[in-house]
């Protein structure tokens, strides 16, 4: 499957660390000047930003720069010991975001600062008018589970989503061809937003868990299972 514009720019900047064209806290060119040596949008290349970061392997601080982190031993892939897993049945990537993404959710409805909680919104409903065009809302479907994680506010949980998600990446496609996945997500998504906008995090967890066992079931009824 042909990866996504910002999926290339992660894989091209995690190339040039690893072969040490780019070197720990080294000062990476700006967001513009990226878009322009990789040919890709300058929205591919801050979604990517936004995961590297996420991942530790970049810190964007802002008035300063793009920098790589200054940690050599993040400078491997976050996902680690994890990089077998990459045929994993999409059955179990959903198991292990069942396990992580429900007190995600709810650890988000306790500590995310009202931007975050702004922006969760904002994606939810960027996400059921991207489903009524018809246009391709797998990035912001990404965007809206991250977000949740960074409001979570503990980087560690965040990073092992962060493995996991790049993980299934194809996996995420596969589900929104089954049978009403997109219009159920989109749902899942507002009532989860607004229960973290409300900080209701016993609903927030109740959703988010709801929302994943929805689509493991969906998963079991297409294999047959």
């Amino acid at each position: 499957m042909k990866k996504l514009a910002h999926e290339e720019i992660i894989a091209r900047v995690k190339d040039k660390i690893a072969s040490g064209e780019w070197k720990p806290g080294e000062r990476l060119p700006t967001t513009r000047q990226l878009a322009v040596d990789f040919g890709l949008s300058m929205t591919a290349v801050r979604e990517a930003l936004r995961v590297l970061e996420n991942q530790r392997i970049v810190s964007v601080e802002h008035g300063r720069g793009i920098y790589i982190h200054n940690d050599p031993s993040l400078l491997d892939d976050p996902a680690g010991k994890l990089r077998e897993l990459e045929d994993s049945t999409l059955l179990e990537l959903l198991e292990a975001r069942i396990v992580l993404e429900p007190e995600l959710a709810a650890f988000c409805a306790e500590r995310a600062t009202s931007g975050q909680v702004r922006e969760i919104r904002l994606l939810a409903e960027r996400m059921e008018e991207q489903i009524r065009q018809g246009i391709d809302h797998y990035a912001t479907d990404l965007q809206f589970h991250m977000t949740i994680a960074e409001g979570a506010n503990n980087p560690l949980l965040s990073q092992m989503l962060s493995a996991i998600s790049d993980l299934s990446a194809k996996g995420r496609r596969e589900t929104n061809k089954l049978p009403h996945s997109k219009a159920k997500a989109a749902s899942y998504h507002m009532l989860i937003a607004i229960a973290i906008e409300e900080r209701e995090a016993d609903q927030a967890r109740s959703l988010m868990k709801t929302h994943i066992s929805d689509m493991i079931a969906a998963v079991k009824k297409a294999l047959g299972q």
